[in-house]
């Protein structure tokens, strides 16, 4: 996209961050400003409600593990919905440390993750 058609709010999600608060807040920055969650099994926009995982992307994500404890997996999606123009971020556990909701969610999201299709 030539610079003249960027959208100052819509840059490109940023680089790889040593830790999540830095990373956060640069994912803020590129425009990813809405917050997901993980609740009773279901992916979910915070204020809006349950979000079709089918209708959401993973743009980036980003892993991290704690310094001291690396056992402690933590998880930050950018993610948007092309419908809605959406753009908002996901912080969760994966791994061992991942709730049965948590897996669930992020296994769904997973079919998603290139964006392909219609």
């Amino acid at each position: 996209m030539s610079p003249d058609h960027a959208s100052p709010d819509r840059s490109e999600p940023p680089a790889q961050q040593r830790t999540e608060t830095p990373q956060l807040a640069a994912l803020r920055v590129a425009g990813y400003v809405a917050d997901y969650e993980v609740a009773h099994g279901q992916l979910v926009l915070t204020g809006s409600g349950p979000v079709d995982l089918t209708s959401v992307h993973i743009d980036q994500q980003y892993r991290f593990e704690g310094a001291s404890d690396p056992d402690y997996e933590s998880l930050i999606l950018a993610l948007h919905a092309p419908d809605s123009g959406t753009r908002g971020v996901l912080i969760t556990a994966y791994g061992p440390s991942a709730s049965a909701s948590e897996a669930e969610v992020l296994s769904g999201l997973a079919i998603v993750a290139n964006c392909s299709g219609p």
